[in-house]
């Protein structure tokens, strides 16, 4: 069975960096399972799915803008070190993790320490970069109906 709209598809992937590293917690084999042409899934991989089938191997080139977005110099900031929780384990081009003033989790790269204030970059590591998926499609089926449902729900609650 090819995928076409109304499949169910599994993908097993990895995930590489065009021109640069992985970050640890994304550097592991994945899993992605969806409904195609109903689930939300990037333009790049749904164009390059299309007839393809199980057991089929994929390498697909996804552009940053459909990753983790452009990279952004305006999220570069100086920030006070008495902001810092854990101000005195700070290390240049390494990357934090801090809870904000909301309780939102916060997570920066210090690219200068200086005393009293670091500049840090709260880009993503990998914005502004190319990803390539490498994986092979474990399954291709008729959706069921729990399926089509399942995504229907899934659309309009995020709406």
């Amino acid at each position: 069975m090819k995928i076409d709209r109304d499949t169910f598809v599994t993908i097993n992937y990895r995930l590489s960096v065009v021109d640069g590293e992985l970050p640890e917690d994304l550097n592991r084999p994945l899993i992605s399972r969806f409904l195609y042409g109903r689930d939300p899934i990037l333009p790049a991989i749904e164009e390059a799915l299309i007839d393809h089938k199980e057991g089929d191997e994929i390498q697909i080139t996804i552009p940053p803008e459909q990753g983790f977005g452009p990279y952004n110099p305006y999220l570069i900031k100086k920030v006070p070190i008495s902001n810092i929780n854990y101000s005195g384990q700070l290390k240049e081009r390494q990357y934090y993790e801090e809870f904000g003033s909301s309780g939102k989790l916060i997570k920066f790269c210090v690219k200068e320490l200086y005393d009293d204030y670091v500049i840090a970059d709260f880009n993503h590591p990998l914005a502004g970069k190319s990803l390539v998926l490498n994986g092979t499609i474990s399954e291709v089926r008729s959706a069921s109906m729990s399926d089509v449902m399942a995504a229907i729900n899934t659309c309009t609650e995020s709406s």
